[in-house]
């Protein structure tokens, strides 16, 4: 009987050592806004992190990327932050001023991570006020996917995609064939049309904002032509719709030649059949090169716990570490030994993408202000994006939908 008894005892003594083995491991949410590609290449890259240890469990969640940033700015005031952000760079100083994000100095030298493994400018835009906030995940820039089938029934040569002006209007007119082709698709809403303007913008030597960051600079004669470019390719050479909501899908069902986005198309266009295509670096329309980009860094949220501090950290540095599942998803690479990889090196689509493999440094990103979930988002609620539907839909000139897009935007930085 006692010995049954022992027996009872060490089989509960077990099973609740087992229990508390299996509660061990330190659950952190990871919040993202991807979607498409990018997030089963996300749920992927978690799913193999979790099955490699037992220490940490994360759950990711998504959301659309500006409701994620008022909803982190939420979380602060409920208590409730997550461990794990991924964010664009452009967004790390706002969320800073909010005391929504943890610092991360100790943590990275605790773990190991040196700035010499990255690209030099993805890694220094994660510093903000003196502390780093982000590590680089990766960097990505636009670029510029072309239809070879279509350009070579048009009588363009397909390893020569336009990059000047002239060149771009000429070819764009041989490849509109209305109703059912154009040449280009431009969003007629949303952000994505404000980010050529800025790379116009610079490609001229413009700025968006005067230097101290608290007035807008852009509604001059380089700010006006930027846009007067591409009010001209829908309303006067007409090689691109005046309606048009996703570009992405014109260019894969071929209602577009061309289209500017960035690297995370490149495996739908693997995947869409019949598509025959190339990538090339943004067009330099007005002579210099210069292409909107941005980064998405690896964030921890405002965090007291050092427990869960050290899981976000191992979490983050396993991203890092294992990122060519990252970029073989569509993005280009921010560790430098992945860019100097031989793998890397045989994935030419991805190289028209990639700003430390191009000689010039013409990486336009949105400049550091704290107003970028009011300036820079997609919606219509932003001062430019209202600017460029105006102008598409021809409610103003150029000149008159700048002038009232900079009163908005000087209101803004203003706190008005």
């Amino acid at each position: 009987m006692r010995r049954t008894g022992w027996i009872i005892g060490v089989v509960a003594l077990l099973a609740a050592w087992s229990w508390s083995t299996a509660q061990a491991a330190t659950k952190i949410n990871a919040w993202s806004g991807l979607s498409g590609d990018d997030k089963g290449r996300w749920e992927e890259m978690i799913k193999a992190f979790n099955a490699s240890q037992k220490d940490v469990e994360v759950v990711p969640s998504f959301y659309q990327w500006d409701l994620m940033h008022s909803k982190l700015v939420t979380s602060i005031q409920a208590g409730g932050t997550p461990e794990v952000l991924l964010m664009w760079v452009t967004v790390l100083p706002e969320m800073a001023s909010f005391g929504a994000l943890q610092p991360m100095d100790e943590l990275l030298g605790e773990a190991g991570v040196k700035a010499e493994d990255f690209v030099p400018r993805a890694w220094n835009l994660g510093v903000i006020g003196g502390k780093r906030y982000g590590l680089p995940l990766d960097t990505h820039i636009l670029g510029l996917f072309y239809n070879t089938e279509l350009f070579e029934k048009a009588g363009l040569d397909p390893n020569r995609p336009p990059q000047t002006m002239e060149e771009f209007i000429a070819a764009a007119k041989k490849l509109t064939i209305a109703p059912n082709q154009w040449g280009l698709a431009i969003h007629s809403s949303t952000a994505w049309p404000v980010r050529y303007w800025m790379a116009f913008l610079q490609q001229q030597g413009g700025s968006m904002f005067t230097p101290d960051l608290k007035k807008a600079a852009f509604n001059d004669a380089k700010g006006r032509a930027a846009f007067q470019f591409m009010s001209d390719l829908i309303h006067v050479h007409k090689v691109a719709p005046p309606v048009m909501t996703d570009i992405n899908k014109a260019f894969l069902t071929k209602q577009a030649a061309i289209i500017w986005i960035g690297p995370w198309l490149i495996n739908s266009g693997l995947r869409q059949e019949g598509l025959k295509f190339k990538t090339a670096p943004f067009p330099r329309i007005f002579g210099q090169y210069a292409s909107w980009g941005m980064s998405h860094q690896l964030v921890l949220g405002k965090q007291p716990d050092r427990a869960k501090q050290l899981a976000a950290m191992k979490f983050i540095r396993y991203m890092s570490e294992n990122s060519m599942t990252w970029v073989k998803g569509g993005q280009a690479p921010a560790r430098r030994s992945i860019l100097n990889s031989g793998d890397f090196k045989g994935m030419p689509l991805w190289n028209a993408f990639t700003p430390g493999i191009q000689p010039e440094a013409g990486w336009v990103l949105n400049p550091p202000i704290l107003q970028q979930t009011k300036i820079f988002t997609h919606d219509p609620a932003s001062p430019l994006v209202s600017a460029w539907e105006a102008i598409v839909q021809k409610k103003k000139t150029v000149e008159q939908a700048l002038t009232d897009a900079e009163a908005a935007v000087n209101a803004i930085l203003a706190g008005k």
